[in-house]
């Protein structure tokens, strides 16, 4: 069936977004989706998209993407922490996996090439799959995550080098492809070298500006700039775009950029795993049912050892190597990369290369399975050999200590909170909740504002907390109260939503100029409002019986009428003075039932006696 552009590009929208959804209520990553979409509409499906070559530049740019992004939360200190298992534990997995593989090829006649590429493609695993299952399933931090991760990082490393120098080992450089590859060496460090020191000086302007749009643009076009230079300097996109992302790992815009580019970077990566799946040959497949199911059985068993063992050798429990092992059991999305240098070389057949692309792809749609049920095998494992299944917790936070050696009024738990916007309101507001024990996470777009409060050790993010990616990197499913302090309403709704999204359970309080204000933020989700309009009518109200001589008593009971009154109004919470009978100076949140039940009481016991 063939469409035009538009209609097949409408078909496969709809498509994708009813399969994905249906799969993530199945509890399957929305990589499965694509990959089943890929297949069906492919040429060996219902070829409404051709796999040509126009289609593969099209789906090199979810690689890109996916580099940049790579590079981008690639952290020095952090891989000086895990160096051994990145580096060393890499290198083991990469043996255990890939050796076998090529051994079995030698011995059956295939090529040197074919073998090295092979095993190679093989032994890598999904950075995409991996990580995207591991979030989805709240388990980013377990002892598995982090052990699959820092062998995903270290594979990430290989591929990038066997990408550049692949065509040089083959020989399908075109003859110069040893001069190709000392080319790419000697000027990519300068390459990265001249973007780290003036990229950042864009965004420093662009940041200033407070042009969001400028700001979004910037980013674009950072990751597609300096892929694009690469790419002349005889490097891959793929390698530019991670230079790309390296400039500005670690820099006050990085949660930004990876906000703005968020939805690109997922709709470039879902439309690579679509191609990826619209390359499998479904008569192929059913024509060599029997070798493709015996060569996956064969390559996962194969995996699932190799990484355990390799996992062991550097310390890590049964439990915990079984666990990672088997997350990283699926062929990655470099195998397909590497696949396509090789095929452009002729140094891989296309028998050899059809039941690659088959194997992995028949990987990566069980991979989102086996990665759900990772812990559980692992545990099983450590249990049938008789060893310790406990693991170290991961991802607590360490209490912060409390102001001047006192204990924290709100008790030995540090309780976090995200304010949002630090102008006036949020500096005097941070100050009053680091008083009281309470650990303040400042999001604001005056980039000068991060970098101040990083100089004072206090913790910060640039960027737009509208951004889910904002709010995640602040850590707001961890916190449990966000105070949003901006003026304006336009800016307000997009945090509450996101927030309420990210973490339902979180107290949002949140800051309003007008009582009109409260329909928008209701139906965002606020929990608590504070109005400028009733706090300014209050003040005024004290400031005119003051000048009138009232009793302070007197004066003060009337501003706290007026305050409950408008409290019971807009139907929204306030910090309320407790009965006569509770502690002097305590005060609680009082919902407006509560307010206006000890209105009613006050009202049937008479009038305050003077």
């Amino acid at each position: 069936m063939h469409l035009d552009a538009f209609s097949a590009v409408a078909v496969i929208a709809a498509s994708a977004a009813f399969l994905v959804w249906l799969l993530q209520k199945l509890g399957q990553s929305a990589v499965v989706a694509y990959l089943l979409l890929g297949i069906v509409f492919g040429p060996s499906g219902m070829d409404v998209v051709p796999n040509d070559e126009s289609v593969q530049h099209l789906s090199e740019i979810g690689v890109i993407f996916l580099l940049f992004f790579i590079g981008l939360e690639f952290h020095i200190d952090a891989l000086k922490r895990t160096a051994g298992l990145v580096f060393g534990g890499t290198a083991t997995q990469i043996l255990f996996c890939g050796v076998p593989v090529y051994l079995a090829g030698h011995f059956s006649g295939l090529s040197w090439k074919e073998n090295l590429v092979l095993g190679l493609c093989t032994a890598l695993s999904s950075t995409a799959i991996v990580v995207k299952a591991f979030e989805d399933r709240k388990e980013a931090d377990s002892p598995a995550a982090q052990s699959s991760l820092s062998i995903l990082i270290g594979q990430d490393f290989v591929a990038l080098a066997a990408i550049a120098a692949l065509p040089a080992i083959l020989g399908s450089g075109g003859g110069n492809g040893g001069w190709n590859l000392m080319i790419m060496a000697g000027s990519l460090p300068i390459l990265y070298f001249v973007a780290h020191k003036f990229l950042p000086i864009v965004f420093r302007r662009a940041a200033v500006s407070q042009n969001q749009e400028a700001f979004a643009l910037c980013s674009l076009g950072a990751c597609l700039l300096v892929a694009v230079a690469a790419y002349q300097l005889k490097a891959t996109y793929s390698l530019g775009a991670f230079l790309g992302g390296l400039v500005f790992a670690g820099t006050p815009y990085a949660h930004q950029i990876r906000a703005d580019l968020a939805a690109f970077r997922n709709l470039a990566i879902g439309f690579f795993f679509f191609t990826v799946g619209s390359q499998l040959d479904l008569t192929y497949a059913a024509a060599n049912g029997p070798l493709v199911l015996g060569a996956l059985a064969a390559l996962l068993a194969v995996k699932v050892i190799g990484a355990t063992f390799a996992f062991r050798l550097f310390g890590s429990p049964w439990s915990v190597a079984a666990a990672a092992g088997l997350a990283l059991s699926q062929v990655g999305e470099f195998a397909f990369v590497l696949a396509a240098e090789a095929t452009k070389g002729g140094a891989i057949g296309d028998d050899r290369r059809q039941l690659l692309l088959t194997v992995a792809v028949l990987s990566m749609l069980v991979a989102p399975a086996l990665i759900a049920r990772a812990n559980v095998f692992g545990r099983k494992v450590a249990g049938v050999l008789g060893m310790d299944i406990r693991s170290p917790k991961s991802g607590a936070r360490p209490p912060l200590p409390s102001v001047d050696g006192e204990e924290s009024p709100t008790g030995t738990e540090t309780v976090r909170a995200l304010v949002v916007g630090y102008g006036p309101v949020g500096r005097v507001l941070c100050k009053i909740l680091i008083r009281f024990g309470v650990s303040p996470c400042v999001i604001d777009l005056q980039l000068d504002t991060v970098k101040k409060l990083h100089a004072i050790n206090r913790e910060a993010i640039y960027g737009d907390a509208g951004k889910r990616e904002v709010l995640e990197a602040a850590g707001v499913a961890q916190a449990k109260y966000l105070i949003i302090t901006l003026p304006d309403l336009a800016s307000r709704a997009p945090i509450i939503l996101s927030a309420k999204a990210i973490n339902p359970q979180i107290t949002i309080i949140s800051r309003a100029r007008y009582l009109t204000e409260r329909g928008a933020l209701e139906t965002s989700g606020a929990d608590h409002i504070s109005y400028e309009e009733a706090e300014v009518a209050a003040e005024l109200a004290r400031l005119l019986l003051n000048q009138l001589g009232a009793r302070d008593d007197l004066l003060q009971n009337e501003v706290r009428r007026l305050r409950t009154e408008i409290a019971v109004r807009t139907g929204f919470t306030q910090v309320f003075r407790r009965p006569d009978a509770a502690p002097a100076g305590q005060t609680e949140i009082w919902s407006a039932a509560q307010i206006e039940a000890a209105l009613k009481k006050r009202r049937n016991s008479g009038p305050p006696q003077s």
